[in-house]
């Protein structure tokens, strides 16, 4: 049966506060570092949503130039197959930041959509003034660079897990990769990104219970 969440638009964007800044520094550095001064100018630009389980961060088709820094809650990139079945790409889960807009947009609009599966904030800003940046100052695009390397290398250990591992083992290597994620959302979003239905994953579950007994 075709699941469909039906994602609210998002709610009002607000100026990124003291805190806000200091949570978005943490995660920036925490992949690479960077130079605050350098990118004084652009963190003038971010604003902030604070999103409620459900809520569309980004809807394909829409224009999603943007960058994104998950300050707090999960979210999820998907797109509908040919049975109009939703397909899950990623979890974005803070704080961490969202897959970088030159992978998922095309003609400055989303390929994807994106919506929180529980509340979030996320600061987002537009991405030609990352790219304006990156060319202007050496550190920056060592940064981008950095970024784009884990998105990429996500994105290889994904493909690699979904064509070589069994169910069994791919739920393992999700759990190494987003501990603690499995009892935060609901069991079809988990389904949708190992590449099986919510009966089988059921299933899984049943023989890991049966095999500790």
């Amino acid at each position: 049966m075709t699941r469909s969440t039906q994602p609210q638009p998002p709610q009002a964007s607000e100026p990124l506060s003291n805190a806000d800044r200091q949570a978005l520094l943490a995660i920036a550095n925490a992949l690479a570092p960077l130079d605050e001064a350098a990118i004084e100018p652009l963190l003038q630009t971010i604003t902030v949503q604070r999103l409620a389980p459900g809520e569309a961060l980004l809807r394909a088709g829409e224009p999603g130039a943007r960058e994104f820094f998950v300050l707090d809650g999960v979210l999820k990139s998907w797109v509908g197959d040919a049975q109009g079945r939703e397909v899950t790409l990623a979890f974005h889960v803070g704080p961490g930041v969202l897959t970088p807009a030159i992978a998922r947009v095309v003609n400055e609009r989303s390929r994807v959509h994106c919506h929180a599966l529980t509340a979030a904030v996320v600061a987002g800003f537009e991405a030609s003034l990352l790219l304006d940046c990156m060319l202007r100052v050496p550190s920056v695009q060592r940064w981008g660079d950095a970024v784009m390397r884990a998105e990429l290398m996500r994105r290889v250990d994904r493909e690699w897990a979904l064509a070589a591992l069994p169910a069994m083992e791919r739920l393992q290597h999700f759990r190494a990769q987003f501990p603690g994620l499995e009892a935060r959302i609901a069991q079809h979003h988990i389904a949708s990104y190992l590449g099986i239905t919510p009966v089988s994953l059921s299933r899984l579950r049943a023989q890991e219970r049966a095999a500790a007994v």
